[in-house]
């Protein structure tokens, strides 16, 4: 059995404390009943804290019935570093700023270049990040950035900072975390765009869980994220729940990993496109958001693929969900919530409809309440997890 050494209990309570100011406004005195530690001691490492910048003294609170002096209330202080959050897929890449819970402060979107060699890609974006970072500067924002989450479509290793395999990216087992670690000089955490974008959902999104939720984010991919017990699952190689390859139709169109039928291919914003494309040339170059306007303005046929080709497809798949992991809340994200409400109901009818009734009857099923940048918000909502974290910490936190 490991002794924990008097330090390593000092640096245990110091991070029990931060957690407990940034689940809510506090008292020093309602930390010692919280954690059960004395008040000197409470006191001694809140001032270690407030001296770091982590902790802000924001006034005083009310007096407690048996009267006495107001208690001098504490709060996070979210600014006091600046993370660089990173998405990435075969069609664009985002770079943005952001305090310690995930607030954008500064963002760019580009087209990708897809470089044969992953660092010349990969050299465009620290570019953005340092001309982001300037531009803090040039508004006075002095803060450090301590870290640099990256959401990648795809299957990552974590742990190795390692984009394994991509379907729509070529780059197999590229060490993007220890490139761009030398490039910025600050830690890279790596994470599948969808577990990114679930870590987002958890800590600023509408997730009313319990027990089991499920993310699935919808973009030009269609990507999964379980959360079991307020965890997202990993699985034993960080490749869990890829429903993106489940089979859903055996002779379904072909996907880009070789297979036929793949959810991916079928409801994706790519296949909602290739189906398009398919009924009509003249929809071929047609983009996501100039089919929304079409739709709108009541072309029938886009609102035919969005409602029974798409909407089916993605129920379909939904239901499939239900079935294995029968979850709570089912939160759709991503940049088909843009089509909006009538979208959401068609979805959630045919889930209905091919659910086994045991799961579907109490379940939450919807659109997010916020997908704008939502990729660069769950980069960014990893290092936020990992900022509070016993392993981490101390490697953002110096």
């Amino acid at each position: 059995m490991k002794t924990i050494s008097k330090n390593d209990m000092k640096e245990l309570n110091r991070l029990s404390i931060l957690k407990t100011i940034r689940s809510g406004v506090c008292s020093r005195a309602e930390i010692s009943a919280s954690l059960g530690l004395s008040k000197p001691a409470v006191s001694s490492l809140v001032d270690e804290l407030i001296k770091e910048g982590l902790v802000v003294e924001t006034g005083r609170g009310d007096s407690t019935e048996a009267g006495g002096k107001r208690p001098i209330l504490l709060d996070f202080q979210a600014d006091a570093a600046l993370i660089a959050a990173v998405s990435f897929n075969n069609k664009r890449y985002e770079v943005a700023l952001t305090n310690l819970v995930g607030k954008v402060l500064f963002y760019v979107k580009k087209k990708i270049t897809l470089h044969s060699d992953y660092r010349e890609t990969m050299d465009l974006i620290v570019q953005d990040i340092r001309q982001l970072t300037d531009k803090a500067r040039e508004q006075g924002i002095q803060q450090p950035v301590v870290a640099c989450g990256m959401a990648i479509r795809g299957l990552v290793d974590t742990k190795r900072g390692m984009m394994r395999y991509s379907a729509a990216i070529p780059w197999i087992d590229a060490p993007i975390g220890d490139y761009m670690g030398e490039r910025l000089g600050i830690p890279i955490f790596l994470e599948n765009d969808a577990r990114a974008g679930t870590y987002a959902e958890l800590l600023h999104g509408n997730g009313t869980y319990r027990d089991a939720l499920v993310c699935v984010s919808v973009g030009l991919g269609i990507g999964t994220g379980v959360v079991i017990n307020n965890e997202v699952y990993r699985g034993a190689f960080d490749a869990a729940v890829n429903l993106a390859h489940s089979t859903i139709d055996h002779a379904g169109p072909l996907c880009r990993c070789g297979n036929r039928g793949c959810w991916d291919a079928l409801a994706s914003l790519t296949a909602f496109g290739e189906e398009l494309s398919r009924r009509d040339g003249k929809y071929a170059e047609l983009d996501f958001d100039a089919a929304l306007r079409m739709y709108r303005e009541g072309d029938p046929a886009i609102a035919d693929v969005l409602f029974n080709y798409t909407g089916y497809w993605l129920g379909v798949g939904i239901a499939n969900i239900l079935n294995v992991f029968n979850p709570e809340q089912v939160i759709i994200q991503g940049e088909i919530t843009n089509a909006g409400p009538e979208l959401e109901r068609k979805i959630v009818e045919v889930v209905q409809s091919r659910a086994l009734p045991a799961v579907a009857a109490g379940v939450k099923i919807g659109f997010s309440e916020n997908s704008a940048q939502l990729q660069v918000r769950g980069a960014a909502a990893v290092i936020g997890k990992h900022f509070f974290s016993e392993t981490y910490h101390r490697v953002i936190w110096k």
